[in-house]
C-alpha cells in the first residue's frame, strides 16, 4: 500500500492511526472472544455499505447526496492507493474493510485492506492452474462478496470460497469445476456470487454451468459443442457450502444473477450462456425463460439484468443489442414477454450494446457503454420505454460508471475519470482528470493504467477504482 499523505489529526477523536489502532484492537477482541460471524465496523465514517457487487441495489446506484461537484483541479482526493495483481474485479466493501481479489503468480489472492487507509489486515491465497483460453491474464474476473460476517470468492477456476471477514478462516469451499463437470468457459468463471435469504437459511447462488462427466469438445473454445445437464445455476448453503438446489441445463455466462421483486414475488433473474431465467429462490425451480444472445460463437453476455418494476431490459454487445421484456404475465402463469428491442445491426451509438459493464437507470433513461469494441464505443443515454438514443459520447473506449447524487461517475478503460449529469438533454461533464501519483521520484505518473475494466465502487463516501495494477481509493465528500 503506497499512501497518498499523512492522515491529519482529527481533533477530540485522536489521529487517524489511533483510530485505527482502536478498531483493530476491537476486532482482535472478537474475534478471541468467539464472534468471529459478528465482526465489529471499522470505519469512522457514516454512510452505505458496498458489499456486493453493483452494489447493496444490484443496479450500481449510490444513495450518497453529499458529492463535492466540480471536482478540484487534479480531481477528487486520493485517499490512498495500493498494488494488485492480475484480475479485473471490483473490490467489495463493507464495516470498514475493502475485500481486493488478484493473482500473484501461480496464487489465487484475497486480500482484506482497512477501507480507510488502505492497511492490509489479513491475506490468504491458494494456488491455482487456471490459464485463459484466449491470453487474457489468469486473475480473478467475478467480484467478491460480504454477506455479513462471510466473504464468498469465485475464482476464474471455479473454486468457491467461504471465509470469515474478522480473520480470513476458511468456512468451506467447494470446486465447482470439477464437482459438476464444468467445461472452461472462454475466459474462465466471471459472474459474481449472489446470497439470497431462503426461509431460515441464507443460500449462495451462482452461475456453475455443468454438464456430464467427461465431456471434451475438439478444441477448447467449441462451447456449442458442450451441453449442460442440470447444474446452471447452483445454490449452496452459507453456512455449510452444502447444496441446496440446482437449476437449468444452460452454460454459465459472465452476467451477475440479481435478485428482483418481479410479478409479485421475489426472484432471481439469471442470464445464462443462451438463456435468461427467471427462478425461485426457494426451491430452484424455472419459472420463465427466454433466448437472447448472438448467434456467433465467440461472443459472450456479461450485463446484468436491469430491472425496473415488472420490466427487465438485456443488453448485449455482439449482435442483437437490447431487449425490453415484460414480467408481469408470469403472476397468472403465462410467458414472458418482449416489449421492444434494437434494431438489428443497429450501430453503437444508436442503441445500447453493452459489452460488460450494466447500465444504469435514472428518472426513465438508461445511461451506459454502448459498443464491441474500444474504437467504436460510446457513452450513451437510452430511454427506457422506447430505445431511442438521446446522445452519445465517445472518447471513453469500454466505460463502467456508477450513480450518485445525480450523477455518473464514468471510468474509462484507459484510466479517463469524468464526473457528468445524469440528464438526457445532452451530455453534460462537470469534470475530468487522470489521476496522478505525484510523489513517486520524478515526474507524476499515471496511477490508473489500461485495461481498467473493473466497475467503479462507492461505500460511505470514498470512491474505489482500479486499474491493470493499482487499486485508488479517492474521496468524494471533501474539496482538496
Amino acid at each position: 500500500m503506497l499512501p497518498h499523505r499523512p492522515p491529519a489529526d482529527t481533533g477530540r477523536f485522536g489521529s487517524a492511526r489511533g483510530r485505527l489502532a482502536a478498531v483493530l484492537v476491537a476486532a482482535w477482541l472478537a474475534a478471541v472472544a468467539g464472534r468471529a460471524d459478528e465482526p465489529p465496523d471499522l470505519a469512522s465514517r457514516r454512510g452505505e455499505d458496498w458489499a456486493s457487487f453493483l452494489g447493496p441495489g444490484g443496479n450500481g446506484q449510490s444513495s450518497l447526496q453529499t458529492l463535492v461537484t466540480p471536482w478540484p483541479a487534479g480531481g477528487p482526493r486520493v485517499v490512498w492507493h495500493a498494488p494488485v495483481g492480475e484480475g479485473y474485479c471490483a473490490p467489495a466493501v463493507a464495516l470498514g474493510r475493502a475485500l481486493v481479489f488478484d493473482r500473484i503468480g501461480g496464487d489465487i489472492r484475497l486480500r482484506c485492506l482497512h477501507a480507510e487507509t488502505g492497511r492490509t489486515l489479513w491475506e490468504e491465497r491458494y494456488p491455482s492452474g487456471y490459464v485463459d483460453t484466449f491470453g487474457y491474464d489468469g486473475g480473478p474476473r467475478a467480484a467478491p462478496v460480504i454477506a455479513g460476517g462471510r466473504v464468498l470468492s469465485f475464482g476464474p477456476e471455479g473454486r468457491l470460497e467461504c471465509r470469515r471477514l474478522v480473520d480470513g478462516g476458511r468456512v468451506w469451499s467447494v470446486d465447482t469445476s470439477a464437482d459438476y463437470h464444468v467445461v472452461q468457459n472462454f475466459f474462465g468463471v466471471g459472474a459474481a456470487p449472489l446470497v439470497v435469504s431462503s426461509g431460515q437459511r441464507r443460500l449462495v447462488v451462482v452461475q456453475v454451468g455443468g454438464s456430464e462427466a467427461g465431456v471434451r469438445p475438439p478444441a477448447p473454445e467449441r462451447l456449442d459443442l458442450v451441453r449442460g445437464l442440470d447444474s446452471g445455476l447452483v445454490a449452496f448453503d452459507l453456512d455449510t457450502g452444502g447444496e441446496v438446489w440446482r437449476a437449468s441445463d444452460q452454460l454459465a455466462s459472465y452476467s451477475a444473477p440479481v435478485l428482483a421483486r418481479v410479478a409479485g414475488k421475489e426472484r432471481i433473474l439469471a442470464w445464462m450462456r443462451d438463456d435468461f431465467l427467471v427462478v425461485d429462490p426457494e426451491r430452484g425451480d424455472v419459472v420463465g425463460r427466454v433466448r437472447w444472445r448472438a448467434d456467433e460463437l465467440f461472443s459472450a453476455v456479461a450485463a446484468s439484468p436491469v430491472v425496473v418494476g415488472d420490466q427487465v431490459l438485456l443488453t448485449e454487445a455482439y449482435a442483437p443489442g437490447s431487449v425490453l421484456l415484460d414480467l408481469a404475465p408470469l403472476a397468472s402463469g403465462g410467458r414472458i414477454v418482449p416489449l421492444r428491442q434494437d434494431r438489428r445491426g443497429s450501430r453503437p451509438d444508436a442503441a445500447l450494446k453493452a459489452h460488460w459493464s450494466t447500465p444504469l437507470v435514472h428518472e426513465g433513461h438508461l445511461y451506459g457503454q454502448s459498443g464491441r469494441n474500444s474504437g467504436d464505443a460510446v457513452l450513451a443515454c437510452v430511454d427506457w420505454k422506447t430505445g431511442a438514443v438521446r446522445w452519445s459520447e465517445g472518447g471513453f473506449g469500454r466505460a463502467s460508471a456508477v450513480l450518485a447524487a445525480g450523477h455518473l461517475i464514468v471510468l474509462g478503460e484507459y484510466g479517463d475519470l469524468a464526473l457528468t449529469r445524469a440528464t438526457p438533454q445532452r451530455y453534460d461533464e462537470v469534470s475530468r482528470t487522470r489521476l496522478l501519483d505525484r510523489g513517486a521520484a520524478g515526474p507524476p505518473v499515471d496511477l490508473l493504467v489500461p485495461p481498467c475494466w473493473a466497475a467503479p465502487v462507492v461505500a460511505r463516501g470514498l470512491l474505489y477504482v482500479r486499474g491493470k495494477d493499482r487499486l485508488v481509493c479517492l474521496d468524494l465528500t471533501a474539496a482538496q
